[in-house]
């Protein structure tokens, strides 16, 4: 599976956990995207850091007070740190993994704070040059935290205290009564923080639940409710991602089913194919996949399920479908039955894919014989297994 985009939390951390909630009501598949958001790309740390440094630089250039240069070294240090945290996370993507990003987090606030600090520090020197620098500067970060942890409000909001919170401070402390304006502008400033974020994320809500609908249509079949043949796929792709583990495919036709649609109509051919889901369902067990191919062929695929667990179900699963007949009207009942081919991953084949031409072949040695058939080698000699 492709990873790429996509990272996690440990679940080490229950105040990181809460800060990366997106607080609206996004589907559990999402999130792992939506955690991605922490993970900057490195150009994004790397300007951040270059623009504190700068300010930082130029704080000590210009009061030649040896704090700044402190600063200058824990930006730079901070800079470090953050690189490596990506770095470790491109690894982990190239590895197939999903990062965690709790270490982003802790860095990201962390900056957030050094920054935060040093325009206090500035606004303690009295140099108004370098206290409107400092201003422009924190505020100029409200538009990029905002858009960067829009999926994460909580944290978002978090970042923009540290920041803007020890500012108001320095300069509520300051001998600057013009500065002063700029403290009752804190209120709206956060109320427009959070009305943003909160817009951001009725508008995340409202797309991830659109495409998780979207989603769902693609990968089902809209009569009987389970995965189609392209959900199907999903599902296998990822059973070759986990390598070779044991999965048993089984491949089932219907027998009689044409004449149905042909002499009763498609109502009655659809009333049908409902009553072979709800059969499936029972027959197969809790962790199967159960899959409508098109028409009346459906697929069952069962991870670590031995062969000797695999010959029941496939039994279990045409006795089931062939039995009792289906009931079409109060007089009425269809006496349609179920052919049942299938193979064993890594018994009969050595790939996914292969696993499905061979539970396909048995399929059709279960038409000629009646019964339950599994593909037992690779020359393609079938024995009974029921």
């Amino acid at each position: 599976m492709d990873y790429q985009r996509q990272a996690r939390l440990s679940g080490n951390n229950p105040i990181l956990a809460w800060l990366a909630d997106p607080v609206v009501k996004v589907p559990d598949t999402a999130r792992p995207m939506l955690y991605a958001c922490a993970l900057s790309a490195p150009s994004v740390v790397v300007m951040a850091a270059l623009t504190g440094i700068s300010i930082g630089v130029a704080a000590a250039l210009r009061t030649g007070q040896p704090i700044f240069w402190l600063v200058f070294a824990a930006e730079l240090i901070l800079l470090a740190l953050r690189l490596e945290a990506l770095r470790q996370a491109r690894h982990a993507y190239r590895a197939g993994a999903r990062p965690t990003i709790e270490r982003s987090m802790r860095l990201s606030l962390g900056w957030c704070a050094l920054q935060g600090l040093s325009a206090f520090v500035i606004t303690r020197t009295g140099d108004v040059v370098l206290m409107t620098l400092a201003t422009a500067f924190v505020l100029g970060l409200v538009a990029p935290i905002c858009a960067r942890n829009y999926a994460m409000p909580r944290m978002a909001t978090l970042m923009m205290i540290l920041c803007d919170l020890p500012l108001k401070i320095g300069l509520a402390m300051s001998r600057e009564p013009l500065l002063w304006l700029l403290l009752p502008m804190t209120v709206p400033l956060f109320i427009g923080v959070r009305a943003l974020l909160g817009n951001f994320g009725r508008i995340l809500a409202n797309s991830l639940e659109a495409a998780e609908h979207n989603r769902h249509l693609a990968g089902h079949d809209p009569l009987t409710g389970l995965v189609n043949r392209h959900g199907l796929n999903e599902v296998l792709a990822r059973f070759d991602d986990r390598s070779i583990e044991p999965v048993a495919l089984v491949c089932i036709d219907l027998d009689g089913f044409k004449p149905v649609n042909d002499r009763y109509g498609h109502a009655a051919g659809d009333a049908v194919l409902v009553e072979v889901a709800q059969r499936l369902r029972q027959a197969s067990p809790d962790q199967a996949f159960i899959a409508r191919l098109g028409g009346d062929e459906f697929m069952v695929a069962v991870r670590h399920l031995p062969p000797e667990a695999a010959a029941a179900l496939a039994e279990r699963i045409r006795e089931t479908l062939s039995s009792p007949p289906y009931r079409i009207a109060p007089d009425m009942v269809a006496p349609v039955t179920a052919s049942v081919g299938y193979a064993c991953l890594p018994e009969d084949a050595a790939s996914v894919d292969q696993l499905r031409h061979h539970a396909d072949a048995a399929l059709y040695a279960s038409k000629r014989t009646g019964r339950a058939f599994r593909y037992e080698d690779s020359l393609g000699r079938m024995d009974d297994a029921a």
